[in-house]
Formats: C-alpha cells, sequence, structure tokens
C-alpha cells in the first residue's frame, strides 16, 4: 500500500495556509520537501516581516478595539 503523501509537501495547500493562516503556513513551509532550503527562508523572512510590520503600523487597531469590546 502506498503511502499517503502530508498536507505539507503540496505546494498549492503550503501557500494557500501561508495566505490564510500565516502561523501555520510558516510550520508547513519548514516541514515541507517541496521547497529548497534557500526559497523556505525567503518565505518565511516575507511572512514574518509582513506580520510585523502589520503588528507595527496599527492597521488592525479598530479591529482588536471591536474586539475588545466584545468581551468587556
Amino acid at each position: 500500500m502506498a503511502e499517503k503523501a502530508k498536507w505539507y509537501n503540496n505546494r498549492a495547500k503550503v501557500i494557500f495556509s501561508l495566505q490564510a493562516f500565516p502561523p501555520l503556513g510558516i510550520y508547513a513551509l519548514l516541514r515541507s520537501t517541496a521547497f529548497t532550503a534557500g526559497q523556505k527562508c525567503l518565505v518565511a523572512a516575507g511572512v514574518s516581516a509582513l506580520i510585523g510590520l502589520i503588528m507595527w503600523s496599527g492597521i488592525l487597531k479598530p479591529v482588536n478595539k471591536w474586539v475588545l469590546g466584545i468581551f468587556i
């Protein structure tokens, strides 16, 4: 019986998870054998920088205020 391929070895699924769920996508990227080591480093650094930029810029400040207003 053939072994089923892991989901993180599918390039399309890894790219989708990077866009939809960045932390899960970075995990999938690092576990994947579908990308070279250089590609993994570049993509992980780029996604991490994008997340850091969004957090630093305060773009989500209104959303955070709204979410906190629901629970408080």
